[in-house]
């Protein structure tokens, strides 16, 4: 009893330390499973319309569009740009896919396995995949079938069992491939279907056929004279902050706008100092003397020089002009040099001189890749054999390679073939007499080769050139680096950064507006190192250094303000809109003043306006663009109803004011044709609809819920 009294009279204590605890354990599980719930959300590069977009599945597909694409361009690597965009391009289409499966599905449009296996294989294939180079005739360049079906076939089996590894590895990876084309064919079926449905809600009736037959059917050359908004000082006119104001709610739906920075930015061209060109100089300058001594100028030009010895002669119109002018004055032996052009220090010796062909007319065979010279000079006796049977060298080549070549490869020149083949190569080509086959081997493989015509002899040159580039050297870097890191840190905040830069010899630009998924500034390849920095930082922050443009460029920004997605504030627009205004105002005085003085001549406003007639012709209500003019409506407003031989104006345009005098005023003969007309419009409006679904803001995305983190990726 006296236990349970002890109980009893501790129980509030007992219930709070129970409920403690049981509050712990919740508290505990619900803080695990916002921490798990957190990181799976970081792991996510895009939310659309609910559907995640995971960055490992992401990531893959990169991975494929990349195999995709070395596999396309024979292996050659691809720089920091090119995967920039392959990512961007990944993350759009498949954002626009979730969004396009949605909508068809809405609407109950899709592509069956009947139809797609048509557009993939059958009787209407996919352009897409006819102008792809490897299911097309090499020669014709004209999509082949038989090459797709062989292809398919090659893939077909999942059994690789008898193939070597690297063949097995090489088949799953088309295959892959493959399957990544099919979809996108399917993706772009699918959307064919959208565009279509849309297009077809465009409807063009009789008025609309009929108004775009008269907008195009008058057609008048003119004489004008301008006198720009420019020309008018500012202070001349004066807008208030409340036009400003008003003019802004009236085109406030206008200036949407997404996710950007504006930045300030500094470029510093990372260029030779004057002490690396001496250098060079200093280094070209021994070399020449070594070249001038040398009984044998290709080995040296072979050891020294970046652009590879020629072994070949040269017509005097293939030479560069640098070359031109040496040869001009120059004989055998003679040794020129240093020149220098732009970065680089040129010598040039004239070896030798000779009076050949310029170019040679070639058929050619490769044949065979095997070491046996025996078996490689019966398979060539055999081939030479059947061509002196009358078997033209063409349908000998067609029947060798099974219809995928007829061996031509057109005219070539000595240098070509040294550097598609080798100088002994060359020098039997344009040795060979004319239709006469012949063997030729080389450490490229042998040849099956026909000289079929040749150009008349010319005087050409061999000249040993020995070239090297004048490049920063590392001291040059640093000291552009630390300039540039001492220019920071003497001025790390935004006002000084910009405002000092000029005297320490740096040009700013500035307010430069940056959208989140732009890939470079300027044309600066390489800086979406800086974009992803300034989409992360706040105003006013001033970025590190970062080297660009393959070490081209130094790069340091400062985040200037930060645009959210949604309607630009009037700040953000109002000297534009300030300029706007000023025009406006400055378009009406130019008007007032002209009609005040009342001329009748249209010589009179030309002097009136300070400027000399110019003449257009052919314009109609519906030209988009004006010769010499640009895009001006006033203009095709007004000139196709004015009178012939009467001054018609003044006119505001965008940029200027005009007046004009019609010269002559023609109407087309064409009869109207309403259908023709409707099948006019109707198509304009469908490229209109293919316009709206190439943008990466494609029409899907209006009203599409998005979470987009992909800078926080990349």
């Amino acid at each position: 009893m006296a236990t349970l009294e002890k109980i009893r009279s501790k129980a509030v204590l007992l219930v709070v330390i129970v409920g403690l605890a049981l509050f712990a354990f919740i508290i505990g599980d619900a803080l695990r499973s916002s921490t798990t719930f957190m990181n799976q959300r970081k792991e996510n590069i895009a939310v659309v319309e609910g559907q995640t977009i995971k960055i490992q599945d992401y990531q893959m597909r990169v991975e494929e569009r990349t195999n995709m694409i070395k596999a396309r361009n024979a292996g050659s690597s691809i720089n920091e740009d090119q995967t920039n965009q392959i990512r961007q391009s990944v993350f759009n289409e498949w954002i626009n896919k979730i969004l396009l499966d949605k909508e068809c599905d809405k609407l109950g449009l899709a592509v069956s396995k009947d139809e797609l296996q048509d557009i993939i294989m059958g009787n209407n294939i996919s352009p897409m995949i006819q102008q792809m180079p490897e299911f097309q005739d090499p020669q014709t360049r004209q999509f082949d079938r038989n090459r797709l079906i062989n292809f398919l076939q090659s893939i077909e089996s999942d059994d690789y069992t008898n193939y070597a590894p690297e063949i097995a590895a090489r088949v799953l990876e088309a295959k892959q491939n493959w399957l990544t084309i099919e979809q996108q064919v399917q993706e772009q079926q699918l959307q064919s279907k959208l565009m279509a449905l849309l297009s077809a809600t465009m409807t063009t009736n009789n008025l609309d056929a009929k108004a775009a037959y008269d907008d195009s059917k008058v057609s008048v050359d003119f004489d004008y004279v301008s006198q720009f908004y420019s020309s008018i000082p500012d202070d001349a006119v004066s807008v208030t902050d409340d036009e400003i104001s008003k003019l802004y709610n009236e085109r406030k739906s206008t200036f949407k706008q997404a996710e950007a920075v504006l930045l300030d930015y500094i470029t510093v061209n990372i260029v030779p100092s004057k002490e690396d060109y001496n250098r060079i100089l200093l280094k070209m300058e021994e070399i020449k003397t070594r070249l001038e001594e040398s009984s044998n100028p290709g080995n040296v030009a072979s050891e020294v020089s970046e652009t590879p010895y020629l072994d070949a002669y040269v017509s005097y119109s293939q030479l560069s002009n640098e070359q031109k002018t040496f040869i001009d004055h120059a004989t055998i032996g003679t040794t020129e040099g240093p020149m220098l052009n732009s970065f680089i220090y040129s010598i040039y010796k004239l070896e030798s001189e000779t009076v050949a062909p310029d170019s040679v007319k070639l058929n050619l065979l490769n044949l065979p890749q095997i070491t046996d010279e025996k078996a490689i000079k019966h398979i060539s006796d055999s081939l030479i054999a059947v061509i002196k049977g009358g078997t033209s060298f063409a349908d000998m080549v067609s029947t060798a390679t099974n219809g995928n070549s007829d061996g031509d490869i057109g005219w070539q020149t000595e240098t070509t073939l040294v550097k598609q083949v080798d100088a002994a190569f060359k020098n039997e080509v344009f040795a060979a007499k004319i239709n006469e086959p012949l063997l030729i081997s080389s450490a490229f493989g042998s040849f099956l080769v026909q000289v079929v015509e040749k150009t008349a002899p010319v005087k050409k040159y061999k000249i040993a050139t020995i070239q090297l580039t004048v490049n920063p050297s590392q001291e040059t870097k640093t000291k552009l680096y630390n300039d540039l890191n001492q220019y920071i840190s003497s001025n790390h905040n935004l006002e000084a950064f910009k405002s000092a830069a000029a005297e320490a010899g740096y040009n700013v630009q500035s307010n430069v507006e940056v959208a989140k998924g732009q890939l470079n500034l300027s044309g600066i390849e390489n800086t979406r190192q800086v974009i992803q920095w300034a989409l992360k930082n706040k105003k006013g922050a001033i970025s590190d250094i970062y080297e660009c443009q393959n070490q081209e460029y130094f790069v340091v920004a400062a985040v200037e303000g930060i645009l959210k997605e949604g309607v630009r504030p009037l700040s953000a627009v109002s000297e534009v809109l300030k300029r706007e205004l000023l025009n406006d105002k400055k378009a009406e005085k130019i008007i007032s003043d002209l009609k005040a003085k009342n001329f009748t001549d249209f010589a009179q406003y030309a002097e009136a306006m300070n400027t000399s007639p110019q003449s257009v012709k052919f314009v109609t209500f519906a030209t988009p663009r004006i010769s010499l003019i640009g895009n001006e409506p006033v203009l095709n407003a007004n000139a196709p109803v004015a009178q012939v031989g009467k001054v018609s104006g003044p006119y505001k345009g965008k940029n200027a004011v005009y007046v004009i005098q019609i010269t002559d005023k023609k109407e087309s003969e064409q009869a109207y044709d309403e259908s023709v007309q409707k099948q006019t419009l109707q198509m304009q409006n469908g490229y209109r609809i293919y316009r709206m679904f190439q943008s990466d803001k494609t029409i899907l995305r209006d009203n599409a819920k998005i979470e987009d983190n992909f800078n926080r990726f990349f």
